[in-house]
């Protein structure tokens, strides 16, 4: 039977919860805000306590807890992880989890402790009927943290930074007594990167920060952008105009290339005189797409009756003329392409390529036509910018890259490659010979020729449990002579290349701006520049580590998302 003690936390405060239930989107937001001194729990440790938590900050805690249905090990990642809980709840740090514990057992009564348990159902109950409750948490917002934790001082100290170490060699190549030092505009755009925003956002959200009288309307910094990524011989930006098709889209990628390699080479140099990398390294390749949502063929109502049509899925459609050219589709939609080469395995995976990627579309007719390139100039142009910075060992890529010409690129710059391949009805003998045999889980074809162009090299056919299905089997190919134990190593190592996934979602959900425009430059600079912010980031261990004044903890290392978090909030206040 509920005790009268139970029953008046559960009234007071679930009260509390259904208003504020109609202000926030989030349960966590819903608990942070509740007046817990209604409550009628009383602090064991007595008021002359020197604990480091406050009593209604321990409160709020606990009914998170419970309204999650956590345990304590989970509660404890929560409150340090990325989304910043403790600091919602107001406790300055992340109390240990064997101080979590503790504080439940010796801060509460026992009643206390029923009185919150049951509170905190119902707290859930109320916020489940508004759908509020996810997995995830929220981000934070300005007014969740004091102005002492982090300072402008500190923000912009960690903009020049980036600037300093990855963005210096960027020029905007405008004249020397231009209204706007080009130091200007690298500090605003590294401000765009780390805050998620466009060039449409107020510049006194920036001046705000910065230390310069004045600064750039959005216009005029997007055409500085567009002019940084203008190829050298292009004298008139009238020829690269909005809603224009770029002219030539590989001159565009090497006039924004060079200064992203002139940047990291100081970057590496940076690491080198730390504890640098352990060469030779082993990378990774992989394709991001920078979504682009809209449609690439005119509705019925603008069709002319002279168009041209093109053939999609037996239906015609007609093609907008001014369409993006480096736009790609597939099944999975439209979206810039870009294609990266990574560190892997190591405390500094940092991307060591770029490459944008250009593919025929289904809208542009004639793939003969279009200037595309295949996987494998893809894979020797991320290849030959790489290795003129780092010795590279092994080379990773996924099913995406299997292809004969991409596996000869590779092994022409003596490179261990490891690629997967589909199951083919070639390979059920061998996979029907592993699951007959008494011990053996693995088996290797050796000594097979593949020939490009005139040039043969020999590799093997890697037969291993898969780790995606249960009880079958993937295929894995590689240019060395392996055993079926090396075998079974080398693939394990092929589990590192997650890696790249998760970098291309901390680029893209922490390191780029809001981008609107179509203009490649614009397109391919920012995504550039994404990866400068993300190198920084990784090789710097986090800009702002020792600067923050807020209590993080000794570890572990702050994570993208929290920089940015902290970053963004201070850099885009309300208005």
């Amino acid at each position: 039977m509920p005790t009268p003690r139970t029953d008046i936390a559960v009234d007071t405060l679930v009260k509390q919860a259904e208003e504020l239930c109609r202000l926030h989107d989030h349960i966590t937001r819903v608990i942070a805000a509740l007046d817990v001194s209604e409550g009628p729990f009383s602090d064991q440790y007595g008021r002359t306590s020197t604990t480091d938590f406050a009593f209604e900050s321990v409160v709020r805690m606990f009914l998170y807890q419970h309204a999650r249905g956590f345990n304590d090990s989970e509660l404890y990642r929560r409150l340090k992880g990325t989304a910043y809980v403790h600091i919602r709840f107001e406790l300055g740090r992340a109390p240990t989890q064997q101080a979590i514990n503790y504080m439940w057992r010796r801060r509460f009564s026992l009643a206390d402790r029923q009185a919150i348990e049951a509170t905190a159902r119902e707290i859930r109950a109320v916020a489940a009927d508004h759908d509020i409750v996810s997995d995830g948490e929220p981000r934070l917002e300005p007014d969740e943290v004091s102005d002492e934790s982090v300072t402008d001082e500190q923000i912009m100290q960690a903009i020049r930074t980036a600037r300093d170490r990855g963005l210096g060699a960027f020029e905007t190549d405008r004249a020397a007594n231009a209204r706007y030092p080009d130091d200007l505009f690298f500090e605003r755009q590294a401000y765009l990167n780390l805050a998620d925003v466009g060039t449409t956002t107020p510049r006194r959200r920036f001046e705000r920060l910065s230390d310069w009288d004045k600064t750039p309307h959005g216009d005029t910094h997007l055409r500085t952008m567009k002019q940084i990524a203008a190829p050298a011989e292009q004298t008139s930006l009238a020829d690269f105009a909005d809603g224009e098709r770029p002219l030539d889209w590989r001159r565009i990628r090497d006039a924004v290339l060079e200064p992203f390699h002139a940047g990291l080479e100081c970057l590496l140099d940076e690491l080198d005189a730390t504890d640098g990398l352990r060469e030779p390294v082993i990378a990774a390749v992989d394709i991001t797409h920078w979504e682009f949502y809209p449609s690439p063929y005119k509705d019925d109502d603008d069709v002319e009756p002279d168009d041209d049509v093109v053939i999609v899925n037996g239906k015609e459609k007609v093609p907008k003329e001014e369409f993006p050219e480096m736009v790609s589709g597939d099944k999975e939609g439209r979206s810039y392409k870009f294609a990266t080469l990574t560190i892997i395995g190591q405390d500094t995976p940092i991307v060591l390529g770029i490459e944008p990627v250009r593919e025929a579309s289904a809208w542009e007719g004639d793939a003969s036509q279009v200037d595309s390139h295949s996987k494998a100039d893809i894979v020797r142009r991320l290849l030959d910018q790489a290795t003129q910075h780092v010795e590279i060992h092994k080379l990773f890529a996924d099913r995406e890259f299997d292809a004969m010409e991409v596996r000869d690129v590779i092994d022409r710059h003596d490179i261990t490659y490891l690629i997967p391949r589909p199951v083919y009805a070639a390979d059920l003998d061998h996979i029907e010979n592993i699951e007959a045999h008494p011990l053996a889980d693995v088996a290797v074809k050796r000594a097979v020729s593949l020939s490009v162009d005139g040039r043969t090299h020999e590799l093997s056919f890697m037969y291993v449990p898969s780790t995606e299905e249960d009880g079958k089997y993937a295929v894995f190919t590689t240019n060395r002579d392996v055993t079926p134990d090396q075998a079974m190593g080398l693939t394990a190592q092929y589990s590192h290349r997650w890696q790249i996934e998760s970098e291309y979602k901390t680029i893209k959900h922490h390191f780029l701006p809001t981008a609107a425009s179509t203009d490649y430059r614009v397109r391919l600079l920012y995504f550039t520049l994404g990866v400068v912010m993300y190198n920084v980031w990784r090789l710097t261990n986090l800009l702002l580590r020792e600067a923050l004044s807020v209590n993080l903890g000794a570890k572990p290392p702050l994570r993208a998302g929290e920089v940015v978090e902290l970053i963004g909030f201070c850099l885009v206040p309300p208005d």
